[in-house]
C-alpha cells in the first residue's frame, strides 16, 4: 500500500496512542520510525510499532531523570521507558551541554530498544555538534568462533556537520540485523548462507531460527572486537546490564563535542567539505558511476520518499489499524 508522508505519520501516532502512549511521547516515536522508512530502513521502520506496543503494555515506569552527575559526565536512568524516547531525550541534553560545556558524556541506562541509531547522532549534526553513539541490547551476537548468542547487535552511530553532504555514519556491529531478520520472516525469504545459527548452533538460512538463535558478527574477529567494546561501553560503563535480558536494562553511551571547543565552525565544516569532495574525486573501479558518503545514499532516498510517500505492506497496515 502506498501511502503519503502525513498518513503515515497518523496512522503510528494514533497506533502508539491507543497503546497508551502519551501523544507528545507517541509523535517523537512516530517520527523517528518515520524517518527510518524515509531513509529506506523499513527494518527499522514501522515494523517496529507492535513490538513497542507490547514492550509498553509490560512492567512499571518512572520519569526519565539524570541520576548522576560528574563534570561533563551525566548518567541518565531511563525509568524503563520506550528506548526510542530515551534515546532522543538524552540526546537532546547531550547536545544542549555541549553547546554550554564544549562537550558532553551522556551514559544510559534502564531503558530498552532505540531503534535506528543513526536518528539521534543526526540530531547533533543538524545544531552542528559532533555525536556520537554507542548502544548495548540484547544478546543477538556470537564472538568469534563461537555459535551462541552473548553479545548484542551493538550498533555504533556518528554524526558529523559540514556544509555539503550529510555525513552520517550508522553501522551495527552485526552480519545482520533483527529488523533484516523481521523483514525476511514478513517476506518469505530465505538469508544469506554462513551468517547466522539456529538455537542448536546449526548453520541456517532460516530467518525465524536465526532469530531464535544467533548471527555472526561482521567481519570477523573486527565486528566482534568493536561489539564486545561497545557492549562494555554501552553497558558496564553506564550501570545498564553487561549481558542484558530482551527488552530489559539497555545501555547508551552518547559524547556530544561542539567543534569550536577545537576551531571556528566554519574552518571545521569547511575542512570537513574539502574531504568529502577529494573522497568523491576518487578515481574510480570500472562500473562505479559514483562514489557516496554515509549517510548519502539514505537521504537521497528521503527526498524522493518525502515527494512520493512510502509503501507499506498490506498485512502491515492492517495489524496497525484492527
Amino acid at each position: 500500500m502506498h501511502i503519503s508522508i502525513t498518513d503515515a505519520r497518523q496512522l503510528a501516532e494514533t497506533f502508539l496512542a491507543e497503546s497508551g502512549v502519551p501523544s507528545t511521547d507517541a509523535a517523537i516515536i512516530a517520527d523517528i520510525l518515520l524517518e527510518a522508512e524515509l531513509r529506506g530502513r523499513k527494518t527499522h521502520g514501522f515494523i517496529r510499532l507492535t513490538g513497542i506496543k507490547s514492550r509498553y503494555e509490560q512492567g512499571e515506569r518512572t520519569d526519565i531523570q539524570i541520576d548522576a552527575e560528574t563534570g561533563p559526565c551525566l548518567r541518565i536512568d531511563g525509568g524503563n521507558q520506550p528506548g526510542y524516547l530515551v534515546a532522543y531525550r538524552a540526546m537532546a541534553l547531550a547536545i544542549e551541554r555541549a553547546k554550554q560545556s564544549g562537550a558532553s558524556i551522556v551514559g544510559v541506562h534502564n531503558t530498552s530498544h532505540c531503534g535506528m541509531a543513526g536518528y539521534y547522532v543526526d540530531m547533533a549534526r543538524k545544531a552542528d555538534v559532533i555525536g556520537l553513539l554507542f548502544v548495548d541490547c540484547l544478546p543477538r551476537i556470537t564472538p568469534e568462533g563461537g555459535t551462541e548468542a552473548i553479545l548484542g547487535t551493538n550498533p555504533i552511530a556518528v554524526g558529523i556537520p559540514s556544509n555539503t553532504v550529510p555525513l552520517l555514519f550508522d553501522m551495527s556491529t552485526a552480519a545482520i540485523t533483527n529488523g533484516d531478520l523481521l523483514v525476511a520472516m514478513q517476506e518469505g525469504t530465505l538469508i544469506a548462507e554462513g551468517i547466522a545459527f539456529s538455537p542448536e548452533g546449526e548453520p541456517t538460512t532460516d530467518a525465524d531460527a536465526a532469530l531464535k538463535g544467533s548471527v555472526r558478527p561482521f567481519g570477523g574477529h573486527k565486528g566482534f572486537g568493536l561489539a564486545l567494546i561497545t557492549q562494555i561501553l554501552a553497558g558496564a560503563l553506564v550501570n545498564a546490564a553487561t549481558i542484558p535480558p530482551p527488552g530489559k536494562n539497555y545501555g547508551l553511551l552518547i559524547v556530544a563535542i561542539d567543534p569550536t571547543s577545537f576551531v571556528p565552525l566554519p574552518q571545521f565544516k569547511t575542512e570537513v567539505d574539502t574531504l568529502i569532495a577529494r573522497v568523491k574525486e576518487n578515481r574510480r573501479e570500472a562500473g562505479v558511476a559514483e562514489i557516496l558518503i554515509p549517510g548519502e545514499r539514505a537521504y537521497r532516498q528521503r527526498e524522493v520518499h518525502l515527494a512520493k510517500g512510502i509503501h507499506l505492506e498490506d498485512a502491515l497496515v492492517n495489524q496497525l489499524t484492527c
